[in-house]
Order: structure tokens, then sequence, then C-alpha cells
């Protein structure tokens, strides 16, 4: 962790909204723009999860590499979410590993925001988009509605800046709708222990947290 005085977070804060704003797809700038800019965000979404009574909190489970074992998420059946978990992440070629979070300095809120990273690719998974760029920027809407952080509203409004005329026609008609919708009626994601998920039947799972399929891109994976 990383403590900052107010001279130092500003020009951080500046310096990656300049960045950001110039290519809202860097991963690296809307990181440091998140933990930067997120506190009050960030202090909502642990209020939800405090309120809810939910173990994650006390528990702080991780998923990295060592935590998802491929081999037994591999030997799941075909219609649980943790082998749909494996088949996203291995047909992408994607490492659980996430970026550990340096510039909150409150323990709680840090791990609030580690979270929240490593819940991403669950949430690809259960939403059924893939990681073409319109998929992501129509996971962000999802995400800022339930989250309210900031650097997923910049995704989500400057992400499709670079997006074909085409592309930027189905996300509006149909991607950021299903995005604004499911994430007012699905249950907080942050609440959902997802490690004792993975032997669950997916669709079983999706009733029951209220989250949706998004409707399908061309291209997506």
């Amino acid at each position: 962790m990383i403590k900052l005085n107010l001279t130092q977070r500003a020009l951080l804060v500046a310096g990656s909204a300049v960045g950001a704003l110039a290519n809202p797809l860097r991963g690296d700038l809307v990181a440091t723009l998140g933990e930067t800019t997120g506190t009050a965000a960030l202090n909502t979404m642990r209020d939800k999860m405090r309120m809810n009574k939910t173990e994650i909190l006390k528990d702080r489970p991780r998923v990295t590499g060592d935590t998802m074992d491929t081999e037994y998420l591999s030997s799941l059946p075909a219609n649980t979410f943790g082998h749909h978990y494996y088949q996203f992440m291995s047909s992408n070629k994607l490492s659980a590993q996430r970026a550990e979070t340096k510039f909150v300095e409150d323990e709680e809120l840090a791990y609030v925001m580690t979270r929240y990273r490593e819940n991403h690719d669950f949430l690809h998974t259960l939403t059924g988009l893939g990681v073409t760029v319109p998929e992501e920027i129509c996971l962000k809407w999802y995400e800022m509605v339930q989250t309210e952080l900031p650097m997923c509203a910049l995704s989500a409004l400057f992400g499709p800046i670079p997006l074909s005329l085409a592309e930027k026609r189905l996300l509006l008609s149909e991607q950021i709708p299903w995005g604004l919708a499911c994430g007012r009626a699905s249950a907080f994601f942050m609440n959902i222990y997802f490690e004792r998920e993975l032997e669950t039947d997916i669709n079983l799972m999706r009733k029951r947290y209220k989250i949706s399929l998004a409707p399908r891109m061309k291209g997506s994976v």
C-alpha cells in the first residue's frame, strides 16, 4: 500500500484521468483512477457487504492461480459454474491473477477494491460476455450500476469512442439497456461468495441472483 499526501493524490488523479480519457481501455490507468477516486463508492460497497452479513469481509477470499485449481475446475460437470469459469478462462488464455490495490489506504476498503477486480471474470462467466471491446464496455455498464465506481463510468461512457458505427449502434440498442436493467435487477454481486458456488448449476445460479445472459455480439468469444 502506498500512502499519498493531498498533492500527490491530486497529481495522480489528474494524470490517470487524462491518460484514461485518452484511452479508456488502458487497464492500469483506469485502475489507478479507480483507487484514487473511488473512496465514496467503496464505502457504499462495504456497507452493503456488511448489511448482508456476508462472510466475505471476514474470510477475505482471494482469486489467484493458486486458489483456482484448474484441474479441479475442469473436472466439474459441464453444467456447473466452476466448469464454465474454467472454460472461459482457458479459452481466452486468461490468468486469475489481478493487480494488487496500491492507493487505497484503508485496509478493508483496499480488500473491497481487490475483491471487485477479482470478481470480474466471474461476472463474464455468469453473463456470457466475452472479451471483445464492446463486451467489456457492456460489462462496465453493469458494474457501474452495481458499484457506482467512477472508473466504471469512465470506461462505460468513453470506452465506445473508438468503436465502429455498427458496434456503437448495437451497444446502444441492446448491450447498454441490458447492462442497466440487469445491474438494477440482480443481487449485489459483491455479496456473492463465488468460491462456494463452483459446483452449482450455472443456470440455477443465474436465477438465484437474477443475473441474465447478455445479448450476444458478433465476434464475441
